[in-house]
């Protein structure tokens, strides 16, 4: 592996010692293996450790959050199974350039407005469960407590939109 046009190898920035170089993303910019002062490994983009824009592995922003007086809420679930389903979902319904915006926000689904709060949709769902995901019961219906479960792979894949006309049809 070419070494990158920065040699960033030794250097410290912040929580983060840069160990090896990690080669070059798409765009070839250069990346580091860092090892943070808790113990984490991370790979960075080298510009991003240089202008300070990453500084720890995220353990430094979980700490900031559990300071008093800060504005971030810490639940202590960031990056949990439960906090990325409630990500995702908000991502669905919101964000035009999601891939799949156009099935969700699109197509007019809309989130309980309580669930733009994390701690609520937790309250509300629960922890999610290994190997399931956020399932919307009606598959036209909104996400909101009663229309929402966490299913397994095979639920999700036969409550498609297709197959709810086909059950409500019969009925």
């Amino acid at each position: 592996m070419p070494m990158p046009r920065m040699n960033l190898i030794g250097q410290k920035f912040e929580r983060l010692m840069a160990i090896d170089y990690a080669g070059a993303n798409n765009n070839k910019q250069s990346m580091f293996k860092c090892v943070c002062d808790c113990g984490n490994e991370i790979t960075v983009l080298g510009f991003l450790l240089k202008r300070g824009n990453t500084k720890s592995c995220g353990c430094l922003r979980v700490e900031k959050g559990h300071q008093v007086g800060s504005k971030s809420k810490i639940h202590g679930m960031i990056s949990t199974p439960t906090y990325n389903s409630w990500q995702s979902m908000k991502d669905r319904c919101s964000n035009k350039n999601n891939k799949h915006y156009r099935f969700y926000g699109g197509k007019g689904v809309t989130i309980d407005e309580k669930w733009n709060n994390f701690e609520a949709f937790l309250e509300d769902m629960g922890v999610r469960p290994e190997g399931t995901t956020l399932d919307r019961i009606n598959p036209f219906g909104n996400y909101e407590m009663s229309n929402c479960r966490w299913a397994d792979n095979k639920t999700q894949r036969s409550n498609t939109r297709k197959a709810y006309m086909r059950l409500s049809c019969q009925s």
